[in-house]
């Protein structure tokens, strides 16, 4: 009767761990598992939209980061940051890879209108549908350039969070050394423009290297009311010679060809420069220099030329077509894009949010929001043109610049060149 006992006891006791062994794997399977070096395991779940990666080039971005940690909160998903290279090449070729080789580790990623661009036709990211972008967020963004630039075949397929408007800066010593009291206007721009402010001291700033002339050209070509897609146009042809005899006239500097943004903003900090076209972005740049005020660097009007409209940009979402997380990169996206979470995002990073209804009436903590709302209200926000291999185009469009500037070539072949270029068509 004892042997019987004892062998039910073992019977029980067995019975008893192997419940514990199926409990504890199925609590191992719902947890990552941490030490002091990091994340050493992740076991997959049946449900896989607890955890989340996230690529972007503001991992390190310890106001994003506290972005992040409220979506967290909110969304109740672990979300884990990898940072992107910083400049824009070495960005898209890592993003490229990434999604060519069927990576999926790697859930949402932060993409620029370029990456766009080119990653949207080639089938590498997830549609995002209703679910995800209802009709009332959609409508809140930039329309043409929410049609243009997230949209392909009448399927969306990225969520901006981010604008970028480009602005007219101006540097006010030298509105008043050249007597004048904005630039609103074509005469008193041309005056400031004219005016001569000493040695190695510009009237005009600018980023002319090869793969951010762009900008500029195409910012230019706006303020004739010119058609960038199109290089017979005379108000097309009349802004580039425009910029090449401010190269001429000494009303700009040779060297900015050799320039990228980071240059061009310091030089402006530095007070060489008199006005730069710039986005909104360089907002906290210019204010962390301790120069932006009404005495120092501040934004301006942009002259009227013919139309009032200016170009933007934007940083956007995007799901790897590859990623098993999708449920949860999706629930990311919803909060970026909702009423709470695009205002909680602009007051922790002080950028301006995609939503221009947020933009307009939310409570924003942004360096000089007025100034942004003003372009917002006043001016017809563009995207820029961007064929399917972007980086290829816009160096090709800055070589040609270049030379034009250079006087290597004529306004003739130029626009030649130019035309086609821009003929590669998004399709």
């Amino acid at each position: 009767m004892k042997g019987k006992t004892g062998l039910a006891i073992v019977l029980v006791l067995v019975s008893c761990f192997v419940v514990f062994l199926v409990f504890r794997q199925s609590e191992r399977s719902r947890f990552r598992m941490e030490n002091d070096s990091g994340i050493t395991e992740t076991t997959e779940t049946t449900e896989t939209g607890r955890e989340l990666t996230i690529l972007t080039p503001d991992a390190s971005v310890k106001e994003f980061q506290d972005f992040v940690e409220q979506a967290e909160k909110k969304l109740g998903i672990k979300i884990h940051l990898k940072a992107t290279a910083q400049d824009a090449e070495s960005r898209e070729a890592q993003i490229s890879n990434l999604l060519t080789s069927g990576n999926q580790d790697i859930d949402l990623i932060a993409i620029n209108d370029e990456m766009a661009s080119e990653f949207i036709p080639k089938g590498y990211l997830e549609p995002l549908g209703d679910d995800v972008l209802p009709e009332d967020i959609r409508s809140s963004f930039p329309e043409s350039y929410f049609q243009k630039v997230c949209t392909y075949n009448g399927t969306v397929y990225s969520a901006p969070y981010m604008l970028d408007i480009m602005m007219l800066w101006v540097n006010q010593e030298f509105l008043e050394e050249a007597g004048v009291s904005d630039l609103g206007s074509k005469d008193r721009y041309d005056h400031f423009l004219e005016y001569d402010y000493g040695r190695n001291r510009y009237a005009y700033g600018s980023a002319w290297e090869q793969s951010y002339a762009y900008n500029d050209l195409f910012q230019t070509v706006n303020l004739f009311g010119g058609n960038y897609l199109d290089w017979d146009d005379e108000n097309s042809r009349a802004a580039v010679q425009y910029l090449k005899e401010l190269l001429e006239n000494g009303q700009t500097p040779e060297d900015q060809m050799l320039d990228q943004y980071d240059q061009m903003e310091q030089k402006f900090i530095d007070g060489r420069y008199g006005c730069v076209y710039m986005y909104s972005g360089a907002m906290n740049i210019f204010l962390n220099s301790g120069k932006y005020s009404g005495k120092g660097i501040h934004v301006s009007n942009i002259p009227s030329f013919y139309e009032k409209r200016t170009i933007i940009a934007t940083w956007q979402l995007a799901i790897n077509h590859s990623s098993v997380r999708k449920e949860a990169a999706k629930a990311f996206i919803r909060y970026i894009t909702s009423d709470e979470g695009a205002e909680y995002y602009s007051n922790c990073v002080h950028r301006a949010p995609a939503r221009l209804d947020i933009l307009r009436k939310g409570r924003l903590d942004i360096p000089d929001i007025e100034a942004i709302r003003s372009y917002v209200n006043t001016y017809e926000l563009l995207p820029r043109y961007l064929t399917d291999n972007p980086m290829s185009g816009i160096k090709s469009m800055g070589t040609l610049f270049q030379k034009y500037i250079a006087g290597d070539i004529t306004m003739d072949s130029f626009c030649a060149g130019a035309q086609n270029i821009v003929d590669e068509r998004k399709s």
